[in-house]
């Protein structure tokens, strides 16, 4: 009979000890989580377990990074850039070369060998290395020397080919570095064989017409020719 009690006992001590335990567990479970939660926004990401930085305010007034520079090789980017401004036509030449281009044209027009005037046209699109000279760098690299630059007046022949190259030496080709693009001109002309003519403000129309008629006759050597009124 005692034993029977003691068991009774014990069975009713472990139901009340389970009960009171469980009451606990019931109350101290919302404050336990309450507590990880914020602890853990506070130092953890809760995708990587990782602490996260806290983000400081940036003030107002500090200057934004400037963008990344656009890389204009790319024709998306050309265009974005081109999107961004307007526009407006630009006088092909300046009031000295639009008084020569008129007589040029007319001399071209009187020879009547289907000659033709085309103004500040690139160098690279009338000149170009010869496929056997020299070696491939080197081909390229005087071709980046010459393509950039233009002539005045390049005047072509009924194929297309540039026959002679006509300059107007006004005050722009005296100023800064002026002179070493027109020594450089000079020069892949001469080794192209291509006449020249430099004509200076104070010209003789009648001389340039004898002049520019000597070089669209059968085909000479190349020369550079200075032109001025004082020239007979």
């Amino acid at each position: 009979m005692m034993n029977d009690i003691s068991f009774s006992d014990a069975l009713a001590l472990l139901a009340i000890t389970a009960v009171i335990a469980h009451a606990l567990y019931l109350h101290l479970r919302p404050r336990r989580r309450r507590r990880r939660s914020h602890q853990g926004r506070e130092q953890f990401s809760h995708w990587e377990g990782k602490a996260t930085p806290r983000l400081r305010a940036v003030p107002d007034s500090a200057p934004l990074p400037p963008p990344p520079a656009p890389d204009l090789r790319d024709p998306a980017q050309q265009l974005h850039a081109i999107a961004r401004v307007t526009f407006e036509p630009t006088p092909l030449l300046n009031r000295q070369e639009a008084r020569l281009l008129p007589l040029l044209e007319s001399i071209t027009r009187d020879l009547r060998t289907g000659h033709r005037v085309m103004a500040q046209t690139s160098l690279g699109e009338l000149i170009r290395p010869k496929p056997d000279s020299a070696t491939e760098a080197d081909r390229s690299a005087a071709f980046a020397s010459i393509n950039a630059k233009r002539l005045d007046f390049a005047i072509i022949d009924r194929g297309g080919r540039l026959a002679v190259a006509v300059e107007y030496q006004g005050e722009g080709h005296h100023q800064g570095n002026a002179f070493l693009r027109d020594a450089i001109k000079r020069e892949v002309l001469r080794r192209a064989g291509i006449p020249l003519i430099e004509v200076e403000p104070d010209f003789d129309a009648a001389h340039l017409r004898r002049r520019l008629t000597g070089h669209l006759a059968p085909p000479q050597g190349a020369s550079v020719t200075p032109l001025d009124s004082r020239r007979s």
